[in-house]
């Protein structure tokens, strides 16, 4: 009876062993491969042939498909307020970001802006920017803007303002809320956030 006991005992320590190395390295495999496929951006690293540098840029994952149409109402907005609107002069904004849909409004200075890849493959845009002007300013370019849309939807947290909508395609999210200067580093009284996804 004591020598079967052992040998049971022998044979689930041998197993234990052998899934150790054997089980866990697939398993934690597996893991790291779930982790990369979910990343939202591609680094790329580039040598440039005549000085011998390396770049690295952080290109999306795939380009948008869809053609952006900005409908009449929309475009209407758009052209009575083109003197507040942002002109990319210094190419701040990530490559491709639609501002002839979704411009930036009466900026100071722009924080962020990036091409991006989502979880689900799509397209898209981050851009943050800070403005002089007061929420209720800001709100009432983007709101009219947006609330056109049959799907336009707002919602208020405390101070900040969120406001969503599906145009031509793209899932847009705009936020407007207080700047906090130490987490943007910059001066202003508002901090606007946009999210764009190609859908």
């Amino acid at each position: 009876m004591k020598k079967r006991y052992f040998i049971i005992g022998i044979l689930l320590i041998v197993v234990l062993v052998a899934s150790t190395f054997y089980i866990l390295p697939k398993l934690v495999n597996t893991t790291n491969g779930t982790n990369k496929a979910a990343s939202t951006t591609n680094n790329t690293t580039t040598t440039d042939p005549k000085s011998g540098t390396n770049s690295t840029t952080n290109k999306p994952l795939t380009t948008p498909t869809t053609a952006i149409v900005v409908p009449e109402e929309m475009q209407t907005i758009i052209d009575e307020n083109t003197d507040y609107l942002y002109v990319d002069t210094t190419k701040v904004l990530a490559p491709a970001y639609p501002a002839e849909m979704i411009p930036l409004y009466d900026v100071l200075e722009v924080s962020a802006s990036t091409a991006m890849t989502s979880d689900k493959g799509n397209p898209g845009w981050l851009t943050s920017y800070v403005s002089e002007d007061s929420i209720d300013d800001l709100l009432a370019f983007y709101r009219p803007l947006l609330m056109t849309m049959s799907d336009f939807s707002e919602q208020t947290v405390s101070a900040s303002t969120n406001l969503k909508v599906t145009v031509s395609g793209y899932a847009i999210s705009i936020t407007v809320a207080p700047n906090n200067p130490q987490k943007t580093d910059l001066q202003g009284n508002s901090a606007v956030s946009i999210f764009i996804e190609q859908v």
